[in-house]
């Protein structure tokens, strides 16, 4: 569910980035399960993971669900330009090793702010979506 969160969440902020994924036949099935499932424990040293768990708790009861599917939403928006531009080896092979390794909290700081952008010009929106029907 969160992974089909986050697709639908790119569709709407990049909508480029979500075209090129579909069209070099890479599924976000294929990398972000791996990110939900671990927190992205795996994309991230210790101290950014715990940075960012710290955020989830702040957040409340929707902090591991919610805030964590815009945090990757604006994380995978982090290399958009870069992710353009490959193909399906290339760009599979990226996305299993996500180029983080020098990343600090100037950088995660700046990760959680986005997300919250995202959070909160989208958070709740999809009522929007869905057709009005007079009474």
């Amino acid at each position: 569910r969160m992974v089909m969160r986050l697709e639908e969440l790119i569709k709407r902020i990049d909508k480029d980035l979500a075209l090129h994924f579909e069209q070099t036949g890479i599924q976000f099935i294929q990398f972000a399960f791996k990110w939900m499932n671990c927190l992205l424990l795996r994309e991230f040293n210790l101290s950014s993971v715990m940075r960012l768990w710290d955020t989830y708790l702040s957040e409340g009861d929707g902090g591991f669900e919610d805030f964590h599917v815009y945090v990757c939403a604006a994380f995978l928006c982090q290399f958009s330009g870069q992710l353009k531009g490959m193909e399906f080896d290339e760009l599979f092979q990226f996305m299993q090793n996500m180029p983080t390794e020098d990343w600090t909290d100037t950088e995660i700081e700046v990760l959680l702010s986005q997300a919250y952008v995202l959070s909160t010009l989208f958070g709740g929106s999809d009522a929007h979506l869905q057709s009005q029907t007079s009474a």
